[in-house]
């Protein structure tokens, strides 16, 4: 009985605090430029969904257009256990800014999961991200971008299972340091909010 309790505790816990973020509660923090590799470093605060420790790695696929993300983590929700965080995606520059349009545009979707206390949430998103790069002085540059996404939620637990279709919207910016170096900061806007700080990471001797 107290298992089942917990169980559906914590389902009613998930289930109120879905915002995909590839995975869980947290930003996608997918600029509008995609990489042809990069290590980003996240920690996000979703509320009552906990704090959350995400590695992404996005990785070229050998043509300038197409990237792969991978997401793994770990989150502490508030009531209930540490929750396992995997994901990954596929992200295609639609455009890139120039004289006839300002606008760089990555169409991105994905799969991710999370699973903890015998529930487990499963997210299937797609949107686009939109931004623009400005360079400032001092070799510094910032691309502010949004990211709409639709997202089909399914939350499986003991005995009992839900699906939904929800609208979240990343809102951020990417601060470059240096050119292999930047600070991410995003706010993701849903049924339930979140918000995230990441360091990113290219080596050196690739291009973003």
């Amino acid at each position: 009985m107290l298992r089942r309790f917990l169980a559906v505790g914590a389902l009613a816990l998930v289930t109120a605090s879905v915002s995909e973020a590839q995975a869980y509660v947290y930003p996608a923090l997918q600029p509008a430029r995609i990489a042809e590799r990069e290590y980003n470093f996240m920690l996000a605060d979703g509320g009552d969904a906990g704090t959350a420790l995400v590695f992404q790695w996005r990785e070229g696929l050998g043509n300038p257009r197409l990237q792969l993300t991978f997401d793994a983590g770990f989150a502490d929700p508030d009531n209930t256990d540490t929750r396992l965080i995997l994901g990954g995606g596929l992200a295609y520059q639609l455009t890139r800014s120039s004289s006839e349009m300002p606008f760089d545009i990555v169409l991105a979707g994905g799969l991710g999961f999370t699973t903890g206390d015998d529930v487990t949430t499963m997210r299937l998103p797609f949107g686009a991200v939109v931004g623009h790069r400005f360079d400032l002085e001092g070799g510094y540059a910032i691309a502010p971008f949004v990211h709409p996404r639709l997202s089909y939620n399914r939350v499986d637990a003991d005995n009992f299972d839900d699906s939904d279709t929800e609208l979240e919207l990343d809102i951020g910016a990417n601060f470059e340091l240096k050119s292999n170096m930047a600070l991410r900061l995003a706010a993701v806007l849903g049924d339930a909010d979140a918000i995230g700080v990441s360091f990113a990471w290219t080596p050196k001797g690739l291009r973003k």
